[in-house]
């Protein structure tokens, strides 16, 4: 794992030590080697920071070059099926210098062009320059493990694998996107493409973009496809679900260096486990965080799968004064608005495994996957309520709202009240538009009068799917990328720690989308075949338990807020201080505005 960074100039040329300065910005993605490459004309220039994993020699050092020196490419990320590419390119006459995955995208990219990306297995951001068309390439992997933020202006490309990497160019203003803080209010991240800055974008997972001649081309070369040639019966999906899960988890395994697991004690990260104990000569290294609140605290269940394999296994408690401790850094982690508060204990189990191993797989997108979300439930239950006419529903959802927020059963008419996808994004947590009126101030809400809040759902919101595939699909297009795979990327990597994800490997996630949803949920019953494909692997009281997730007890840290914890909520022109205080914002909801005042305090 690594970051990459670089300069394309249509006009003037690149200063070397710039672009060392942006690139040792991001000197905790890799501590381990830095190096930078400008070309000869001056033009172009690609930096590196490297987190040795495979091949720990010299030979696997970046900025890498072909043997005539025509290409230059800079890469984050694991290719897993370098040795198979390898082979076939090998065959066809391409000569490795080094045993890394990166040296396959080079020769790839000699052989096939731009379509090597499609034969990438993995999780990647790169850029290639191809020096005699003077052309760019980045990419981007399919579902979005790998980040990667560009500006484009006229004929100046800059590009890294962090925001604070792009803006640490002079000459990328720092103009705030109102519009993405607004978002933020409503989805609790900055939703792709935007970022927090109005000149500079994030790469869409699933795409590629061509930097030739001043012009920017972004094409999808990639997105999930519900239906197809899936498995005839229940015993032949579990059969191939089982073998798939099997050759992820030992691909994922595959590093020059030792690998752990971060373990939560669910259903994810202990097949995980159980799969990847296998892959190891020795106990495999297992990390779980526990909390002071029992409910949030899931440790005894990963202790049981820690005894079952025999795990060398690492705990850490984190209370309300430790998480606090750190609510600063976590929020400059993510370098804009970021509140989901799960990235506090996501930090400590990446620094808790760092001490012991460089890689750690980890169980996300086994939810987006298999269906086993509590709010999947939640949105088919209220379906029902849709047959009454809208009118009326809205009417009633209208008198209920002032009820306080603990009144029984008001949160069910309100959410009846509301067409699909609004009630998708109450479901999610966001602010809606009627507390958006309460909270923020009168100013920053005229400035966004009639724009819709949610046209980030409405774009992937398939009427053509079925209610489960259909959230599904939305989760795998916006959840997924800008909230739980962005926290664990910085959470990681923030201490240097490689973190992968092998249940969102493209492959499993093909052959089970492929399957018609009777059998990957019949009923819509949770994660249904992943539990009939696992039983043989783990202890029943964790194919029993009931779903808690990765959730932090802000309602108890929070639950009756003093100064010191309001104090980053001031009246800063978008959040009103007093109307938070007044309305007694607490728990869960207040978080949104701690981090926003603690950045816009910073930034803004």
């Amino acid at each position: 794992m690594c970051a990459i960074v670089g300069l394309v100039r249509g006009r003037g040329r690149v200063d070397p030590a710039l672009l060392d300065r942006m690139r040792d910005t991001m000197a905790h993605r890799g501590p381990d080697d830095a190096a930078s490459w400008v070309s000869p004309d001056g033009t172009a220039g690609l930096g590196h920071r490297r987190l040795s994993i495979i091949d720990l020699s010299a030979a696997g050092r970046q900025p890498m070059t072909n043997e005539d020196g025509t290409l230059q490419l800079v890469f984050n990320g694991e290719i897993y099926n370098f040795a198979e590419l390898r082979r076939e390119l090998e065959r066809a006459g391409h000569r490795m210098r080094s045993s890394t995955d990166s040296e396959v995208i080079l020769h790839g990219y000699e052989e096939w062009g731009t379509d090597v990306v499609r034969r990438l297995r993995g999780m990647f951001a790169f850029a290639l320059w191809d020096g005699p068309h003077r052309r760019l390439l980045l990419a981007r992997d399919r579902l979005g493990i790998k980040p990667l933020f560009y500006r484009h202006d006229g004929d100046d490309l800059t590009f890294a694998s962090e925001l604070k990497g792009v803006v640490a160019d002079p000459g990328v203003p720092r103009r705030l996107d109102e519009s993405a803080l607004w978002d933020f209010f409503t989805y609790r991240y900055v939703p792709t493409p935007k970022t927090i800055w109005r000149d500079v974008k994030k790469l869409p997972p699933g795409h590629w973009a061509v930097f030739e001649n001043g012009s920017l081309t972004l094409s999808e070369y990639w997105a999930p496809r519900f239906g197809g040639a899936g498995a005839t019966s229940e015993a032949d999906a579990v059969e191939r679900l089982r073998a798939k899960l099997e050759e992820c988890v030992a691909m994922h395994m595959v590093a020059d260096v030792p690998v752990g697991v971060l373990l939560s004690g669910g259903l994810d990260s202990s097949t995980v486990c159980a799969l990847a104990s296998r892959s190891v000569q020795g106990p495999l290294h297992t990390f779980s965080i526990g909390f002071d609140v029992e409910r949030h605290d899931e440790r005894p269940f990963a202790r049981m799968v820690a005894d079952r394999y025999g795990t060398d296994h690492h705990e850490l408690s984190v209370d309300r004064e430790l998480a606090r401790s750190i609510e600063g850094d976590v929020v400059e982690m993510y370098d804009e608005p970021f509140a989901d508060s799960s990235a506090t204990p996501t930090f400590f189990v990446s620094q808790l495994a760092r001490r012991t191993v460089p890689v750690a797989l980890s169980g996300e997108g086994g939810d987006e996957l298999f269906g086993g979300y509590s709010w999947y439930g939640l949105f088919l239950g209220l379906r029902g309520l849709e047959r009454l006419p809208r009118a009326a529903r809205r009417l009633v959802g209208s008198l209920v709202r002032p009820l306080p927020v603990g009144f029984k059963g008001k949160w069910t008419i309100e959410a009846s009240a509301l067409d699909p996808v609004e009630r998708y994004a109450l479901l999610m947590g966001g602010l809606t538009s009627a507390r958006k009126e309460e909270l923020l101030s009168p100013g920053f809400r005229r400035r966004f009068e009639g724009y819709d809040d949610l046209w980030h759902f409405r774009r992937f919101w398939r009427e053509d799917l079925d209610p489960l595939s259909r959230m599904q699909y939305l989760d795998l297009r916006t959840y997924l990328n800008d909230d739980i795979l962005t926290k664990v990327d910085r959470a990681s990597m923030a201490v240097s720690l490689e973190a992968r994800v092998p249940l969102l490997d493209h492959e499993l996630v093909e052959s089970v989308l492929a399957l018609p949803v009777e059998l990957r949920n019949p009923g819509a019953a949770q994660k249904h075949l992943f539990r009939r494909a696992i039983a043989p692997w783990l202890p029943q009281a964790i194919l029993e338990k009931k779903k808690q997730g990765f959730s932090v007890p802000l309602y108890a840290w929070f639950e009756a807020p003093g100064e010191k914890d309001l104090a980053p909520v001031t009246d800063n022109g978008f959040v009103s201080g007093d109307a938070v205080r007044r309305t007694g914002v607490s728990g869960t909801d207040l978080w949104p505005f701690i981090v926003a005042g603690r950045w816009l305090a910073r930034h803004a």
